[in-house]
Order: structure tokens, then sequence, then C-alpha cells
């Protein structure tokens, strides 16, 4: 399987800007797109806001060339620095600076500053049968693991179109799921992504609330399609469901040297206290992390769309020992505590 993740080795192109949460969005097809115009705060008279745009990178998909600018207003001596600056509009131009997108966001202020911000980077999610382009957000104040979601491009008949949620793995008449044809029950019906044999396996980082992980997804380049990998599920009886998956991980664990600090150690990834062992981290423990199990749920918002997980399980090892944990309070002794997403 070929990785892909953002900050990976693979090129990436990306600019933070800090935003607030986007209320109005609209989308043009050939025509340049018209922004909708976002509300001014209110702020008191000894401070001012300002606007300026800034270009998030150029980025080739599908044999285009497109530009992400983004436009940021300032409130100048602001009551929280942290919450100052904030994005109010986003355009994606082809190589004729022509508008393709067009997305707006309202800026609500609050005790002199902006009551929520966004953070926005573009990049490109490349494999090697194309490239995606991926508008990257973090929220805050956001719920823990509830930060980060994504707009992602996908070029289908040479125009630049946007992604919902990666489609559940199911079949058609020529391919299926084990032998099986097969579909996932959604809510309101059946859904299902052609299991394509051309379909290209990628991985795309998401953060859990801990930690970043690498979600197995596949690509089917020619249909601007994308879906869940096949191995977060297990086919019962000609129907798919979703049993969580192994993923990589991405983290720089720093184990608790308090005194008494201990974690228990499963033998396989499921709540046994029979196939358990209570494992103390103290100065000098030996620690390595193998990869994390959960199951994953895609959910769309409007326009954008996040990652959440389940059950999450992660695969450790200690002084040669491998097992399991599992806890919120297990993750935070070996270094993984709860937290927004690293920009």
């Amino acid at each position: 399987m070929k990785t892909l993740g953002f900050l990976s080795k693979l090129h990436y192109a990306s600019a933070t800007i800090l935003g607030v949460v986007a209320l109005l969005a609209q989308t043009a097809g050939g025509q340049a797109p018209k922004s909708a115009p976002t509300a001014q705060p209110t702020v008191p008279a000894t401070q001012r806001t300002s606007e300026a745009s800034e270009v998030l990178g150029g980025f080739t998909i599908g044999g285009q060339r497109y530009t992400v600018v983004a436009r940021v207003r300032s409130i100048s001596g602001a009551s929280d620095a942290k919450f100052a600056t904030t994005l109010v509009g986003l355009e994606i131009r082809d190589a004729h600076r022509a508008g393709v997108y067009a997305k707006s966001f309202n800026a609500d202020v609050q005790d002199g500053r902006f009551a929520r911000i966004l953070s926005a980077s573009a990049s490109a999610f490349e494999g090697a049968g194309g490239a995606l382009l991926v508008i990257r957000y973090l929220e805050e104040p956001a719920a823990a693991g509830e930060g980060e979601s994504w707009q992602v491009f996908a070029p289908v008949n040479g125009k630049l179109t946007p992604l919902g949620v990666p489609l559940p793995p199911g079949g058609n008449e020529n391919l299926a799921v084990g032998g099986v044809v097969a579909g996932v029950m959604v809510e309101g019906g059946v859904n299902v992504m052609p299991l394509v044999s051309k379909a290209e396996p990628l991985e795309f980082r998401a953060w859990t609330g801990n930690f970043y992980v690498y979600v197995p997804v596949r690509m089917d380049w020619e249909h601007g399609q994308w879906g869940e990998g096949e191995q977060c599920f297990k086919n019962d009886k000609g129907s798919l469901e979703k049993t969580g998956c192994n993923m990589r991980i991405t983290a720089v664990a720093q184990p608790s040297r308090a005194p008494g600090s201990v974690v228990t150690l499963y033998e396989a990834p499921v709540e046994d206290r029979f196939h358990a062992s209570q494992v103390p981290i103290e100065s000098g423990t030996k620690f390595e992390i193998v990869d994390a199990r959960a199951v994953v749920k895609w959910k769309e918002s409007g326009e954008r769309v996040s990652c959440q997980f389940e059950d999450m399980w992660l695969h450790v090892r200690f002084h040669g020992d491998l097992g399991w944990i599992h806890s919120e309070t297990d993750f935070a002794a070996v270094g993984l505590p709860v937290g927004n997403p690293p920009e």
C-alpha cells in the first residue's frame, strides 16, 4: 500500500490561516463565484478590524493548475491574541485566475475577540493515479477529536469537484466482497462503492484527540470517487459490518514519571480482565507504539467531512511484552493525553 498523509515525505504544500466556522458557502462552475457578504463584527471603539489576502498554495490537480487564496480579518488590540485573526473567505482559482470555487465565513465577535476560530491549510493528497486537493480546517474551541475537518476536491470530467465522505465498500454485478455482492446499511438505505479493481489504496491522516492515525481509504481516480478501506469491515452473510481496523500512528509519547502510574495491558483489543496485566510506568520504562485500532466514523457537515473514532485501542510493547491499552487514563500515562491537533 502506498502511504499518503499530510506532513509526509510526499509532495505537500500548506499554509495555515486562522478563521471562524463557516455559516454560508457558495460554489460556482465555469464562472467566477461571488462571495456571500460577511457580517461585519461589532468591536469596541478602541479596536479596529482590517482584512488581507494570502495565498495558501498552488497545486496541479488533474493536469490543471489551481491556486488557493484565503482572506483574513484581524482585530487590533483583541482581548485574546489567540482569537484575534479569522478567516472570512476562501477561493480556488484556475491557471487563468478565474474563480472555480468560493466560500465565505461569518465572523462573530464576543468580548473584544472572535468567538470561534478556524485554521485552514491547503495541500495535494497524491497517489499513483492522480492527486486530490485538500483544504484542512482546525476549529477552536472544539471538543477533543472534533476540531479537525476537510474539504476534498477531485478532478471529475475536467472540473474540480468536491467529494463527500468516503463511500463504504460494497459490490456491483462484476465485483464483490469475499465472493458476495454486498452493501452497507446506512441511514436511509444502503450505500456502496463498487470494488473497482483499480481503486488505489491510500492512507488519510486524521487526529483522534490524542494522536494522528492514518485511515485506510481507496481512490477510484477514473470515476472521481473515494471509499473506506475494505480492511475496516467484515462480511456477515452478504452485508458488511464495521469492525475497526489497524492504523499506523504518528505520535511523540512521553510516559508519565509520576510515582504509582500503572496501565492495564490487555492481550487482545477486548476488555477482558482475565487476560490482562498491570504494568507500572516508571523512569526507564521501555515503551514502543506499534499501531492503533478503532472503528472509523466518517461524517459530513455542509461541505466538510470529518472523522471520529470509536472503541480506540493502542497496540504497544512494554519491555518486550506486546499488548493493548484502551482508556484515556492509560493513554495519558504513556504520554498521549487528550488535546487539540497540532497545526
